[in-house]
């Protein structure tokens, strides 16, 4: 279904970007948008007035100065969404719109309230400004819907873990029942402190790969001793943590020389 938004026109924020990208990126319809006067007063035939009208309901209109809870045009309509509660790491950064906007706590230079700033026009009346607005759009949804896909496959990797088995019942090596690369989230040396190392069959390259565990999420530190240089490996990483060997039997020899 198609829809039609409107908002302002002029300089652009974040916080109306962000809103219509959340919209276009947890709902199915189509959406048209319209850039209009401050002054316009006729909004029947839009769906979404947002941050502009005067007015705030929490279903059509979503002009933030007309609501005193703290929430700029972003956070309203990520409330009218529901979906908050789900996806923490696009709250959080609704969370930093809605503080810059409404003069709670200012964007720092190269954040993203900040950088969707940059993408305005110095002739904000020019057809110029309209395609930068789309830009600024696109830069938007880019950064969201890589938030939204790491949250969903990162459900899919917690499953894939379930599923996952002991390497040749080393206990200290998991076999992943297929790739995920968010498998980190789950097996680190504060989740799983005697597991050592994952493993896991590309069948695209045709290989096998082995990554030592770290202490815990985002570190470079890691559970065991690096891994060792080894000529019947395919490629082993200058710091240890990461090898490839060609085939299973490879892999299975060397590790078993390099965790016991």
């Amino acid at each position: 279904m198609k829809k039609i938004i409107a908002t302002h026109n002029k300089m652009f924020h974040a916080d109306e970007i962000t809103a219509i990208a959340l919209l276009k990126l947890f709902t199915s319809d189509d959406y048209e948008i319209e850039r209009v006067d401050h002054n316009t007063l006729e909004f029947d035939k839009y769906d979404f007035v947002i941050d502009i009208g005067q007015k705030y309901d929490g279903l059509k209109y979503f002009d933030h100065h007309q609501y005193k809870g703290g929430k700029s045009s972003a956070g309203l309509i990520w409330e009218y969404l529901g979906v908050e509660n789900q996806y923490e790491k696009i709250s959080k950064l609704v969370d930093l719109v809605d503080m810059n906007d409404v003069g709670i706590a200012k964007s720092k230079e190269f954040e993203y309230s900040s950088l969707i700033k940059c993408y305005n026009n110095e002739n904000l009346y020019s057809q110029e400004q309209d395609i930068q607005f789309t830009k600024a759009l696109d830069f938007a949804i880019n950064i969201l819907s890589s938030k939204k896909r790491f949250h969903d496959s990162s459900l899919e990797a917690e499953k894939i873990i379930a599923n996952s088995t002991f390497f040749e019942k080393n206990s200290k090596i998991i076999e992943l029942d297929s790739f995920t690369p968010h498998w980190r989230m789950y097996i680190n040396g504060q989740n799983m402190p005697n597991v050592k190392a994952v493993v896991w069959e590309d069948v695209l390259e045709n290989n096998w790969k082995v990554n030592i565990t770290s202490k815990f999420i985002g570190s470079f530190e890691l559970t065991h001793i690096p891994l060792k240089q080894d000529f019947n490996m395919e490629f082993v990483h200058k710091s240890g943590h990461f090898a490839i060997a060609n085939n299973k039997e490879s892999l299975i020899k060397y590790l078993n020389s390099q965790i016991k």
